[in-house]
């Protein structure tokens, strides 16, 4: 799918119901999904914001990055996420940390980060985060510099390999979580990720 095209169907998308907690059940690992259904507001959960956005490459297709965060002492590391992480007291809003966010990881920046849609706010168990997935455009291919003390590399996949993944089922981690993942360009994708992932391509082929 082209660029111009993918953007127009977006613009229409704006007007769709979400899918929401329903398409995040169905890639949920399997111990997280109690307590998903069961999940309430949390007052002392952390405010946080990840960044979905698309661009077009040089051939005009439609790229979605994502990062491999560096192996550190928390619950994410090594993972393979979108950019984004907590609201900082500077943060103007939660589109704003998004925004910061992403050009502190891979560079994008601020202004050239278009906002179109929210999707489905999702609350991360482990890490007590409820984090808000926004859906940004960005007109011309950025010059992408991923910042080395967070970010192991930045894989691109293109829209139309996302739409065509298969879900896959196994045991992630030491841990030995057992839970659903895409395979993108060699790399597992679980947890918070796919669940995001999931609720845009449900939201897309509808």
């Amino acid at each position: 799918m082209k660029f111009d095209v993918f953007k127009h169907r977006l613009i229409k998308l704006k007007n769709k119901s979400l899918p929401g907690v329903k398409s995040h059940l169905e890639l949920a690992p399997k111990n997280r999904i109690q307590l998903l259904k069961k999940y309430k507001l949390n007052l002392e959960s952390h405010d946080a914001a990840v960044s979905l956005c698309f661009y077009p490459d040089t051939n005009n297709n439609v790229i979605l990055p994502l990062i491999l965060r560096n192996k550190y002492h928390g619950v994410h590391s090594n993972q393979i996420s979108f950019p984004g992480g907590k609201k900082e007291d500077d943060d103007l809003d939660l589109i704003d940390t998004s925004k910061r966010e992403t050009f502190e990881e891979v560079g994008i920046k601020k202004e050239n980060m278009n906002f179109q849609l929210k999707l489905t706010d999702i609350y991360i168990p482990p890490s007590n985060f409820l984090v808000r997935p926004y859906i940004f455009i960005i007109e011309k291919t950025p010059l992408l510099n991923p910042n080395r003390h967070e970010v192991v590399k930045v894989i691109k996949p293109n829209l139309k390999s996302l739409m065509n993944l298969n879900v896959k089922y196994g045991y992630i981690n030491e841990k030995k979580i057992e839970c659903p993942f895409f395979l993108i360009e060699n790399h597992i994708v679980w947890g918070a990720t796919v669940m995001i992932l999931n609720e845009f391509l449900s939201l897309f082929n509808q």
